[in-house]
């Protein structure tokens, strides 16, 4: 029997790759895999390691200006679009989010193929809530997600990667060199890096471990700001956090989707600094969902002052009880499968 193809469309930032990356792994058994992305260099790092046919698109981006000649770069892209489904010969579509989910998903429905959203965010954004107009079903990652939708929601999950696997804390910190018996707080900036984020890492006094991914563009930066500490290990990205997961006790992050589910698959409690100026402030909307379950805090950029913070964070190191609690509610916010659960209903769209 030949297999259906599916296109799978979404780029721009990690949040709408890494989902999208997720969902292909699983369902290449089922399905022939293609994806659709943008040409940012986030894009192209993280699709590098796949198997399957990557398209990058060029949308224009209504956000950066340039309006007079969206009309002509949307139509551009549009017929794009139409001829890399026709090209490929796609069965149907699952957009991620970004504006080259947009386009795929609006030429889909122009030629008939079945098409559905994703978006991981207690909020759904701009551009996914146009284009759910355009398809049969849409998937969230928090309950409550299918806000300003205009398609059939299914609640499923942020889907993360099969290759994502926890190991036992003693076997992480020993392969990262951290040692056993202080307490390790993971800072994340999300794929893009945060310099709030990596500020507040760089400041912690006490006797603790700090991993902190700080992004590419602020790698140099901080690694000259680190060079005294010996307490800190710095990478600019990582496409796989497993060891860092599983060594971690505490984890300051960004809240993006995508975050979040990943720390939901490995159980660890976090303290959520929302980036202030994302979309329609969608990552305070997903904070504080992971809050009212039990699983995180919640801390405003401008309100944090870095001495208080580390107070805050060594004072919640040494309260295991309250990490374990906090560990457990946050393995509970999402369904067990997601991935499976965007498969299925892929296949009977199908």
């Amino acid at each position: 029997m030949t297999m259906k193809h599916l296109l799978i469309a979404g780029g721009g930032t990690g949040g709408h790759i890494a989902p999208a990356i997720a969902v292909g792994e699983r369902a290449s058994d089922q399905l022939r895999v293609f994806y659709a992305c943008t040409p940012r260099p986030v894009d192209e790092m993280m699709y590098s390691g796949v198997s399957s046919p990557v398209h990058v698109m060029n949308p224009p981006r209504v956000d950066k200006g340039m309006r007079l000649l969206l009309p002509f770069t949307a139509a551009r892209e549009f017929f794009n679009a139409r001829a890399l489904l026709k090209s490929i010969k796609a069965d149907v579509v699952l957009g991620t989010g970004g504006y080259s989910s947009f386009f795929a998903i609006v030429a889909a429905r122009s030629l008939g193929i079945p098409a559905a959203i994703f978006d991981s965010n207690a909020s759904p954004g701009k551009s996914n809530r146009i284009a759910s107009r355009f398809c049969k079903v849409a998937f969230t990652g928090f309950p409550g997600g299918e806000g300003g939708l205009k398609c059939p929601a299914i609640l499923s999950g942020t889907p993360v990667s099969k290759t994502m696997k926890k190991t036992t804390v003693s076997t992480a910190r020993k392969s990262l060199g951290v040692p056993e018996d202080k307490p390790v707080l993971l800072f994340l900036g999300g794929s893009q890096g945060a310099k709030a984020i990596n500020d507040l890492a760089l400041k912690i006094k006490g006797d603790v471990s700090i991993l902190l991914q700080c992004g590419t563009r602020d790698y140099q930066r901080v690694l000259q700001r680190s060079s005294d500490l010996n307490n800190i290990s710095v990478k600019p990205f990582i496409h796989d956090l497993s060891l860092w997961y599983s060594a971690a006790d505490l984890v300051v992050a960004r809240a993006g989707g995508q975050t979040i589910a990943e720390l939901s698959a490995f159980g660890l409690p976090a303290v959520f600094v929302p980036y202030p100026f994302a979309a329609e402030d969608h990552q305070t909307a997903n904070a504080t969902a992971v809050v009212k379950a039990g699983g995180a805090l919640l801390r405003s950029q401008k309100e944090t002052e870095p001495a208080e913070f580390g107070r805050m964070l060594l004072g919640l190191t040494g309260n295991r009880e309250k990490l374990a609690t906090m560990a457990e509610a946050m393995k509970s916010i999402f369904p067990s499968d997601p991935a499976g659960s965007i498969i299925s209903n892929l296949m009977e769209l199908l």
